[in-house]
């Protein structure tokens, strides 16, 4: 037991090493490894999708919930071409889909024309016998970027590079350490990260939750069951240093985990369009204080018209009052802009504002576009006046 402990003590303190140097963003990124036949740990090679298996478990729930598609693929109902085509279609009816599939289709031709910088990372593993499978660690964007680009192009199977691990380094705490280092995990995403590393650390869990079982529990009832610590453990408190632990290796405060979890409270379709529109776990928050019923189409609204905090409050505070001058069309265009502009300051490159022109656009006609242009353009020359410029 002395031993097991030591060993799992030693990983956490390798992952946050890792972390740490992501964070402060001093690591730096070693050249390929020349690849090799021989298998064994650190081997780069090039794998079929088809002989990848995906981590249902992993923190960012990529796949679309809709019309059965996620739980299609891991019930092995769909292979990869099925389910992308699927996704694709999907992405032709939602403004969100389009968003997010336009830029895994932009990542999988930088792949394809460039070649991965960085390989993913996975383990051999033989789910059945005598059939033998990679499982992912990271890169999962990777390769439904691979997946949508060669349907989407009606191309062959490609090849997703991977680097061998040992199927003992298969952790969340990698998966957590390669978001911090791509795309930064999302208010859902966290959420989900922070649940796995609680269960994580309560050993056992009840075989519901087991995870290798012949009935495993979907991602969804397997994150939001640490919504209730109780049940599990039998304490309505977490175990001592829990707490400490896992907000060394998230970096955020106890109060903040506690309010990313209570997003679990969301249903799993709801979880998905906040993620894929990345709306903040501070708006997220205020609409879980409204009824349930409006929880949908609030989160629509907020993902449509970026909607602020103020104005979810006042969601919940008007029942039913005529709009105010507060609520005005012109202040809340006001409100939207101020919060553009804060997160504008974050934006250093010229690509960036492709993408957000790209969104932007995403569901208009030509008209509306030259429309939408011709008043973000008189709005400059307002703001000018009065810079006195």
């Amino acid at each position: 037991m002395a031993n097991k402990t030591k060993n799992k003590q030693e990983k956490e303190e390798n992952a946050l090493e890792i972390l740490s140097s992501v964070r402060s963003k001093t690591a730096v990124q070693s050249k390929k490894p020349k690849k090799t036949e021989i298998r064994s740990a650190g081997t780069i090679r090039a794998v079929p999708l088809s002989q990848i298996m995906l981590d249902r478990y992993q923190p960012r729930p990529i796949l679309p919930v809709q019309d059965g598609l996620r739980d299609n693929f891991f019930a092995g109902k769909a292979d990869w071409r099925k389910t992308t085509s699927q996704w694709l279609a999907l992405a032709g009816t939602d403004p969100g889909i389009a968003t997010q599939v336009n830029g895994l289709l932009e990542m999988g031709k930088s792949i394809m024309e460039l070649n991965q910088i960085e390989p993913a990372t996975g383990a051999w593993t033989e789910p059945k016998p005598r059939v033998y499978k990679l499982l992912l660690s990271t890169g999962e964007r990777r390769f439904w970027s691979l997946a949508l680009s060669s349907v989407s192009n009606n191309q062959g199977e490609p090849q997703l590079e991977v680097q061998e691990i040992q199927l003992d380094e298969h952790s969340l705490m990698r998966q957590i350490v390669e978001n911090e280092s791509a795309k930064p995990l999302s208010a859902i995403g966290k959420a989900r990260a922070i649940a796995g590393l609680i269960l994580e650390s309560l050993d056992p869990l009840p075989a519901e939750l087991d995870r290798l079982s012949d009935t495993p529990p979907t991602d969804y009832e397997y994150y939001r069951s640490a919504l209730d610590i109780e049940k599990i453990t039998g304490s309505k408190y977490m175990p001592r240093g829990m707490w400490e632990e896992i907000g060394k290796i998230m970096g955020i405060e106890r109060q903040y985990m506690v309010y990313h979890l209570d997003l679990l409270k969301l249903p799993e379709d709801l979880q998905y369009q906040a993620d894929i529109h990345g709306l903040p776990e501070s708006v997220l928050r205020e609409i879980l204080k409204l009824p349930k019923t409006q929880w949908a189409k609030v989160i629509a609204l907020a993902a449509k018209q970026g909607l602020t905090i103020p104005e979810v409050k006042r969601m919940r505070t008007s029942k039913g009052k005529k709009t105010n001058t507060k609520d005005s069309p012109a202040n809340k265009a006001a409100s939207r802009l101020k919060s553009f502009w804060k997160i504008t300051r974050d934006i250093k490159t010229s690509k960036d504002i492709e993408q957000v022109a790209t969104s932007f656009v995403v569901g208009l006609d030509k008209k509306e576009m030259l429309a939408g242009a011709d008043v973000l353009e008189s709005l400059a020359k307002k703001i000018r006046l009065r810079a006195g410029d």
